[in-house]
């Protein structure tokens, strides 16, 4: 084949990859909303959200939307003390077992608790898993909405947090929902 040949094709498959990209972008809507511990991008699908991430998007409205205005909404309620029904969650990329992990979090620790990863795995009725319940909540898209900061180290040491920020953003959340923390430990034991 000859140069100009190659160059017609590579020219095809970069514009190929490119519309791949834009329709990609299309099947998605995001919105960008700014918190007390950095800005970050909901992203929805027709089916709820697909994640809450600091990582940067354009923001549009052409999925979701009504799935973008709830989460928007509870966000805001949270940071305000007040934690209103979460918006609607796209668990379809989402494993049985992170499903478990998620759920349980979410409907036994409320506002201003915290739980042991130990605690979490006799919740889930899988007393081995701890390890893999900390896999599961690093993976965790939806950030502030499933509250995987109110996990903590059986010793009361906070532990790590996958969100932009990290220790400091969990402290954060943590202290914004009562909870006493000195030298990365709590200070009171939740029931």
């Amino acid at each position: 084949m000859k140069l100009q040949e190659w160059k017609k094709i590579i020219r095809v498959l970069k514009i190929m990859k490119m519309n791949e990209r834009k329709s990609k972008m299309f099947d998605k809507g995001i919105r960008k909303i700014n918190t007390p511990i950095g800005e970050f991008c909901i992203i929805s699908s027709e089916s709820g959200i697909t994640k809450v991430t600091s990582e940067n998007y354009i923001e549009n409205n052409l999925t979701g939307k009504k799935h973008l205005d709830k989460a928007e909404e509870w966000i805001f309620s949270y940071f305000n003390g007040i934690e209103i029904e979460r918006p609607c969650l796209d668990y379809r990329r989402m494993t049985v077992f992170q499903k478990k992990v998620l759920s349980e979090l979410v409907e036994n620790i409320s506002f201003g608790e915290t739980i042991s990863y130990g605690e979490l795995a006799i919740l889930i009725e899988n007393k081995e898993s701890m390890r893999a319940i900390g896999t599961a909540l690093a993976k965790n898209p939806w950030p502030i909405i499933i509250p995987c900061h109110r996990v903590v180290k059986k010793d009361k040491t906070i532990g790590k947090y996958s969100v932009k920020g990290g220790e400091e953003s969990k402290k954060l959340l943590l202290r914004h929902e009562g909870t006493e923390i000195f030298n990365g430990k709590l200070l009171i034991n939740n029931p």
